[in-house]
Formats: structure tokens, sequence, C-alpha cells
């Protein structure tokens, strides 16, 4: 019987006590036919009464995960490694069989990599390190080499915070090698074993930088190198020398922004500034980058200054939209255009030199951004070496991330060298809710001025499909309450790359309002002081 002992000593529910049992099964401490532990020392262990243990082993037996036997307790089922799939061993004799497997761990472990790098904790990160450590000695001691590729496997899978894709994860991992062995020669080359190394550190490097992207490339390239290695090549059509393939997709067309039609609610204060909007320009004279995530119509500053005038803004800050990946010439040309009310935040490489920095600095910018969401050709590695390369002109990092999906969030932005701007109130989907470590870490930031926050992109992260965003609301008060001398407003506009209907900007400028209850200090603070300091009108 597999003991307790470690299982965190909180008062948990019945939920809590099927989901330890059940981690127990499927990870093979217990195994088909154990017993698991008694009523007695479960609820002596948990702190719950008779009536929350017998609840968890009714969840696990409707699942048919477990067995009572009368007078003798309640037992791991026989079928609770196959309730609903298998694999065999000799199944995956026949090469057709094999392939499919390999199709499916394909599709799995890419997307299970490209989540740990996003999601994965210090501690998570440390588990997948010590299991590469582990397999390194083994490979240098021509030892056994299945139990350290399981553990590294498992580390991935957790780090994935996903219960469901974890869960697969591990059985299938768990059954990958317990069935087969697929690399047939782990066990005796200690050439495969170095090999293997190598794959697995090009992974762990991935997810150590928080590279989506990259963590999926490199699981990628080892699941085709381990297809091909057991005669399986051109997998699920894929050739290794098709990787540059990878990550490509369809640019849709966006819609274009509606005309505003009348003055909002209450007149502005002097001097308002718009922290976040986009210039467009023609595509046929100046082309987007092929590696885009969309495809935007045409949104020029004189359109923009129509907006400006109807809402009562003066000032604005020009934001390099990802569809021009390092080309930022159409939004210098609007900052030249639009004069000393304007600002602007670039986006640049590790090539960019000094003096092309102190030219941008010239016209009006003051910021630098890094976009982790959509395809831009800036990778979050970059954050920390960018940062300190504008630092000398006091220009911050623009940051657009899902705070969700963002590990060690404080940890990463409090020790920058420079300002940091986060978009779009993190960017985190609302249907999350504000208890999240993500918009926890975010408050935190904000509450000790360590971040500025945009109030803007209610129509990314709402859950609804037409204004008003009332589930926003409870992120943008929260922000506002936490430190109102750290939060910009702004519009968003032309608003491109929605998956909800066109939003009135005069509507969203009233829902600000809202968030600020009508504050007149408030409202000056976010439109007009706080923009200043930060872009230095």
């Amino acid at each position: 019987m597999t003991k307790l002992d470690g299982v965190p000593g909180r008062q948990p529910l019945s939920v809590d006590i099927s989901r330890y049992l059940q981690d127990e099964i499927v990870e093979g401490r217990l195994k088909p036919g154990d017993r698991i532990p008694s009523e007695a020392q479960l609820r002596a262990r948990f702190g719950v009464g008779r009536n929350v243990v017998r609840e968890a082993v009714a969840r696990l037996k409707s699942d048919g995960l477990v067995q009572s036997h009368q007078g003798k307790g309640a037992f791991v089922s026989d079928k609770a490694h196959r309730n609903s799939f298998r694999i065999d061993h000799e199944e995956l004799a026949d090469l057709p069989k094999l392939r499919q497997l390999y199709e499916l761990r394909l599709d799995l472990e890419v997307a299970a990599a490209g989540m740990a790098a996003r999601r994965r904790s210090k501690l998570q990160l440390a588990q997948i390190r010590a299991a590469v450590d582990d397999f390194r000695l083994a490979v240098e001691q021509r030892q056994n080499l299945i139990e350290s590729s399981l553990a590294f496997k498992r580390g991935i899978a957790e780090a994935t915070a996903n219960e469901y894709f974890r869960n697969f994860m591990l059985f299938l991992s768990a059954h990958i090698f317990e069935a087969a062995s697929l690399e047939r020669r782990m066990d005796g080359s200690g050439q495969l074993g170095s090999v293997l190394l190598r794959e697995y550190q090009a992974i762990v490097e991935a997810i150590a930088l928080g590279d989506p992207d990259l963590a999926r490339r490199a699981a990628w390239q080892h699941i085709i190198n381990s297809a091909e290695r057991n005669g399986l090549r051109g997998l699920n059509g894929w050739e290794a020398t098709r990787m540059s393939s990878l990550g490509e997709s369809y640019a849709p067309p966006c819609a274009a922004p509606i005309p505003v039609h009348r003055m909002p609610r209450r007149a502005l204060p002097a001097d308002a500034c718009d922290c976040h909007f986009h210039i467009i320009g023609d595509p046929l004279t100046q082309p987007f980058t092929p590696h885009r995530s969309y495809t935007p119509p045409p949104a020029s500053l004189e359109e923009y200054r129509q907006l400006q005038s109807m809402l009562g803004l003066r000032r604005g800050v020009i934001v390099q939209p990802s569809v021009y990946g390092y080309d930022n010439r159409v939004m210098l040309e609007a900052l030249r255009e639009g004069g000393a009310d304007f600002r602007g935040v670039v986006v640049i490489s590790d090539q960019t030199t000094e003096a092309e920095l102190r030219a941008m600095h010239e016209l009006g910018v003051r910021g630098v951004r890094i976009n982790l969401i959509y395809k831009s050709g800036v990778e979050v590695s970059d954050v920390t070496n960018l940062a300190r390369k504008v630092a000398p002109l006091g220009w911050h990092v623009q940051l657009l991330i899902d705070i969700s999906e963002f590990a060690d969030l404080y940890e990463t932005l409090a020790g920058l060298p420079v300002e940091v701007v986060i978009d779009h109130m993190g960017h985190m989907p609302a249907s999350i809710g504000v208890e999240h470590p993500g918009f926890a870490a975010l408050l935190r930031l904000t509450r000790e001025g360590k971040v500025w926050v945009k109030l803007s992109g209610a129509s990314r992260i709402t859950n609804r499909s037409d204004m008003p965003y009332v589930d926003t609301a409870p992120y943008a008060r929260a922000l506002i309450q936490a430190n109102p001398s750290r939060i910009l407003w702004a519009s968003d506009w032309p608003h491109v790359c929605l998956s909800v209907p066109m939003p009135d900007d005069t509507r969203l400028l009233e829902e600000f309002y809202d968030w600020a209850d009508d504050d007149e200090g408030v409202i000056r603070q976010i439109m007009v002081d706080n923009p200043a300091r930060l872009y230095g009108f």
C-alpha cells in the first residue's frame, strides 16, 4: 500500500482526496490490484469526516479506477490504466502502428513543451533540470536510461499546469517506454544516449528561457529524430529539413475600425493622452512581414486625429504593431508628422545600433516593445538584453504578455534595469478570474511601483460577445485601486485582430470613466499626469 507521507496536511474536500489517489494510480505508485488507503487512514491523514472520504472513493469508482471487495476494502481496478486508451507492445512491432503513436507524440509533446515554457515555475524548472542531470549521469555510467527519461517527460507534463493534459502526458510517456521502449537501442548504445541528451538539453534550455516557440521547435526536432531512429521517415508528412515551416500560419484579414459618431458623456482634462494606438500604412508601398499573425487594413494618422478630436484627446503614443516586425519606418514617419504631442514605442533587435536608437529618440521614441503573443520575431529571452540596451536612453520596456501564462512574473520583471509597461491589463482572459496568481503578481508589481499598466484591450480579454465588457471591470478597478499613479489609459485603435465585433471608441472611454468611478482627480492622474511622467511630454 502506498504511504501518504508528504501529502500536505490541509483540510481538503473530497475532490482533493480523489485527485491525490488518482495521481497515485496514474503515476504508477498504486498499481492494479493494490489496496488503496483505508477509510480510517484517509480520515486521519486529511482530517475529514467519513462522508468526505466515501465521496472521494465513490468518485474513483464512477471513473472505473477502483473497485470494492466486501469486507476487504477498495482496490485499484485491473482496468485502471487502460480505461479508454491502451498501447500494446505487440501492436508497436508493426511500423504503421508505431507511426500512429509517433504522430500522437508529435502533437502532444510539442504542445506540452510550449506550455511548460510559458507556465513552469522555478521549482518545476529545477525538477526538469535535475531529470536531465540524472539522464546525463546514466549515460556516463552506461546505466538504464528509461527511468530518467520518464522523469524528464513527467517534469514537462507537470509544468504544463493543465491537469487533464498532465494526466494524459504521464500516462502516455509511461506506457511508451513500458510497452515498447521506443528508442530500441536506448539501453545498449552510449552513442544514442549522448544524442538524446543533446536533444533533452535543447528542450530544457528553451523552457528555461521561457520561450514557447523555441521549446516547441526543440521538442518537434526530438520527436522527428526519434521516429527516424526507428525507421520512420516523413512522420505525419514532416521531414527534418522542413522544420523551418513550423509555426507558419494563415494571417487573416482584420476588420476596419468603426467611425465615432458622438463625443463622450464628459469632457477629458486638457492634455489627455491615449497611450497606445497603431498606424498602419498601405501594404502595397509599406509591406508587412510574412511572419505575422494577422493582416490589418490601412489606418492613417489623419484618421486617428479625427478620433482624437471627437474624444477630446491631445497627446498620443504610437506603438509599433507586430505586422511590421523590426521595420519601424511607418511608425517613425507618423512621429515626424505628428510632432511634439506624440511619442513612440518601437521594436528593435540586438543588431539595432546606438546611432539608430539616438535618431529614434530625437523623433520622440521612449520605449521598446516586446510582443510575446503575436508573431513578431521577438522572443521572451530578449527581455533582459533589450532592457539593458535601451537603459542608457531612459527608455522603458513595454510587454505584451498573457500574465496567466508567464512564469515567475514578479521575479522576472521586478529586477529589470528600466521602467516596465504592461499592455492591455496583462492580456489575461477575464474568464480566469482576478484570484489567478498571475494577476496577483501584477497587482503586487503595480502596488510596489515596479510596473506601469495600460487600461486597454478590454475587447481582447472579455468573455462577452459585445459591449459593455462588464467582466473586465473587476480587473481594471483592482489595478486602479492598487496604485493609480502607475496606471495609463489607451484606446488600442484601430483594434486589430479582434475575435469580437469592433468596439465603439466613445463607449470604451466611458467604460474607463466607470472604472474610475467618474473621479475627476483619478481621471486626470491616469489621462494626463502619468503619461507626462512616463513619456516625457
